[in-house]
């Protein structure tokens, strides 16, 4: 198995799988009625506008409509038990992020079973930067060590909320750097960007579009937690080019209950990659400083079972918990 560096390296750009076959009609009737996209999170949201997204384009595959539906709560918990439990026959489907990998690590009474869940396609990635308010005296990561060792605690890091890549961001940056942090949990990263350019909090680690408080002089930009700089921010360098090892991405990817047949499953996926390949999409993720994926079910769930591996140890190390 590749290892989890080997990994990013390969899914950090778009990645289509080689001599895909030609998007046929699955054998039998599929589907006879609506499909239905589940997002377990708000409305409104990233994951919700891709969700769309996509179902206008496979709703044209399909013949069928593609309707999509919120289901917030649980820490994304709830959507994704609903439907790890629905009928297994192709018509129920899943957009997760991060709250794939890390509900298990998190939540003592998941309301699901990890492995009901079957990946069929990584649409996306992206990972992200972190920001420090000006009233910190650092301007870059390895400033910003020597000022968390000298004053322990100091620094405020707020985040989306327990668990999220924001924060489990923060915690291995401050592992790797030897430092203790103050993790300040928001709902959502829009509260707590406000709140660090108000100085409120001095750190948190945010969204590669965030880039334009940084040009502004309202935040600094120290680093990026991925395996090579963001398009929308090149002149960011990279937390391992500071000589920190810390990369952590986020992904979006659709799931279908794992009972669906492994053809139907196969059908999907290949489906949602033709999907990920129209210039609209790529477009999309690219502006929003994502990287384009669009991998198969083997190579996704590779990359989830040796991120599960990844982030098990650190869960335990920083004693990340609810």
């Amino acid at each position: 198995m590749k290892s989890r560096r080997a990994l990013l390296a390969t899914t950090g750009g778009t990645l289509f799988a080689a001599g895909a076959p030609a998007i046929a009609r699955a054998q039998g009737a599929w589907p006879t009625r609506p499909v239905e996209i589940i997002v377990p999170y708000a409305a409104g949201g990233p994951t919700d506008r891709y969700a769309r997204a996509f179902g206008g384009r496979l709703s044209e595959i399909w013949g069928q409509s593609v309707v999509v539906n919120s289901k917030p709560g649980g820490a994304a918990a709830i959507g994704a038990a609903a439907v790890a439990n629905a009928a297994p026959d192709g018509h129920t489907l899943l957009l997760g992020s991060f709250g794939i990998v890390s509900n298990p690590l998190l939540l003592r009474n998941l309301p699901y079973d990890p492995k009901a869940l079957a990946p069929l396609c990584c649409v996306s990635m992206n990972a992200g930067i972190l920001y420090i308010h000006p009233s910190v005296p650092a301007t870059n990561a390895r400033e910003l060590q020597a000022f968390g060792k000298a004053n322990p605690g100091a620094l405020k890091f707020g985040s989306s909320g327990i668990g999220s890549t924001p924060h489990i961001g923060a915690e291995l940056f401050a592992s790797r750097a030897g430092i203790e942090i103050v993790h300040i949990p928001y709902r959502g990263t829009a509260p707590a960007m406000t709140d660090l350019l108000a100085g409120h909090i001095n750190a948190m680690v945010d969204s590669p579009t965030s880039i334009r408080y940084a040009r502004e002089g309202r935040v600094r930009a120290i680093g990026v937690n991925d395996v090579r700089r963001n398009h929308l921010a090149p002149e960011v360098p990279t937390m391992r080019e500071a000589g920190f090892d810390v990369v952590c991405r986020t992904f979006y990817g659709f799931f279908a209950p794992s009972g669906v047949p492994a053809e139907l499953q196969q059908k999907i996926a290949a489906d949602m990659r033709r999907v990920a390949q129209t210039e609209e999409i790529r477009q999309m993720f690219l502006e929003q400083g994502l990287d384009p994926i669009g991998n198969t079910p083997e190579e996704f769930r590779k990359f989830l079972d040796e991120e599960s591996r990844f982030w098990a140890e650190v869960f335990r190390e920083r004693n990340i918990r609810l």
